[in-house]
């Protein structure tokens, strides 16, 4: 009842309180963004989501416009594309916020394993194993977060196979508080920190 119901109604209230709650905060981060670099407040990108479908996941963007097609994904804090406000966002997973409407949009969870993107995944295509990962909603954070936010795929995908195997609300609300030490103190964000 949880894996199929219960869950999707939890994240839906907690992310409607969470929208209501953080309506400033975002706001105000929203002005920070603009006024720090040229370019729009939220980065949209397709990824990977339950069952391997596409969905648009929304996250504050934390580079400069049109980072990705300059150099792919940020590994390092110092990376120059990352913006001043980018850095804080990222080190206090802020730039997440706006995915509390891919969970009202039923695309995401709260805990669940993160949404990768489709050349991520190729090659571990075959695996079914870590396959397991897309029988549940991607999440804004997962077990893996609480370990390491910068781990191996290999390691990433193993813990989000052995979540979906022992999903509970336990387990979720385990992970959720879980989470909140290494938020707090920005650790682990990037993979050359490890």
């Amino acid at each position: 009842m949880y894996r199929h119901f219960f869950k999707r109604l939890i994240d839906s209230i907690l992310a409607i309180c969470g929208l209501v709650v953080c309506c400033i905060p975002m706001v105000i981060i929203a002005i920070c963004i603009k006024l720090d670099s040229k370019g729009p407040v939220l980065f949209k990108q397709v990824r990977l989501g339950k069952g391997m479908k596409l969905i648009t996941v929304f996250k504050f963007r934390t580079m400069c416009n049109h980072a990705y097609e300059m150099g792919g994904i940020a590994t390092s804090a110092s990376d120059s594309r990352i913006t001043k406000v980018g850095a804080f966002l990222r080190r206090t997973s802020l730039d997440e916020l706006p995915q509390m409407f891919n969970i009202l949009n039923g695309t995401m969870a709260i805990i669940g394993p993160r949404p990768i993107l489709d050349w991520e995944w190729e090659e571990y295509s075959n695996n079914k194993r870590f396959a397991r990962r897309y029988d549940a909603l991607p999440g804004m954070f997962c077990t893996v977060d609480v370990w390491n936010r910068a781990a191996l795929r290999e390691d990433q995908f193993e813990m989000d196979a052995a979540y979906v195997d022992k999903l509970s609300f336990g387990l979720d609300v385990k992970t959720f508080f879980g989470v909140i030490a290494p938020v707090v103190t920005g650790a682990h964000v990037y993979r050359d920190e490890r």
